[in-house]
């Protein structure tokens, strides 16, 4: 999509710049209205080109030059604003595309008969500052750590925390299982043939007696 901007028009119907305007002093306002349809181009990737009567301006400038990526046109010694625009509407191949920010009745008919799409400034002006206005709104919602990133403040004390972390909270991918039960041996029955020591052991008795036994056939050898 195309805008075309009658630039002094413009400033002279939106009282928000107009009264900004001084006495020959129009260029700081021109400079400014060129800036805030960067932004809007910025945002909207339309094509833009503002259109200035050439005639009011006090220093030579150049017909057409690019300025922070929009087209600026300054009508040349003898030439209106209007006609400017008047001939690059006629030039238009696709004027359904094409939307003239004018208050000046004389364009407004020409680009109606061309097929080309009006816009108030005063909406225009409202429009460029809503869509703005959101992006800075979106932008200061965001908490400031996410903008700028955490400060040297956060990290150490982060790093003191991670640091000092016992082993089983700094490693929570270990996985803990279970100690398989050992199971207990069944005892086996015995009968009443069998001696009571293989399962329980010799008495007290029957260790001292087999000690000294021990003891004196040791003596003998």
């Amino acid at each position: 999509m195309l805008i075309i901007i009658d630039g002094y028009n413009f400033i002279f119907t939106v009282p928000a710049l107009e009264k900004h305007v001084g006495i020959n002093r129009i260029e700081p306002v021109r400079d400014y209205l060129i800036s805030l349809f960067s932004k809007y181009k910025e945002k909207t990737h339309y094509d833009v080109i503002v259109v200035f009567d050439g005639n009011y301006t006090q220093a030579a400038l150049p017909k057409k030059q690019t300025r922070s990526g929009i087209s600026v046109i300054y009508s040349k010694s003898g030439i209106s604003a209007d006609t400017e625009i008047k001939n690059i509407t006629s030039l238009c191949q696709n004027p359904r595309d094409v939307h003239i920010v004018t208050y000046d009745n004389d364009i407004k008919r020409h680009v109606r008969k061309c097929g080309c799409h009006i816009i108030e400034p005063k909406a225009m002006y409202k429009e460029i500052l809503e869509i703005l206005q959101k992006d800075e709104k979106k932008t200061s919602d965001e908490p400031e750590s996410k903008q700028k990133g955490p400060s040297e403040e956060d990290a150490r004390y982060w790093k003191d925390v991670f640091k000092n972390l016992p082993d089983e909270e700094t490693k929570p991918c270990m996985i803990k299982t279970h100690t398989p039960r050992i199971q207990k041996k069944k005892k086996t029955p015995h009968t009443e043939d069998e001696p009571q020591y293989k399962y329980q052991g010799p008495s007290a008795d029957e260790t001292l007696y087999w000690i000294r036994i021990f003891k004196e056939n040791g003596g003998h050898e």
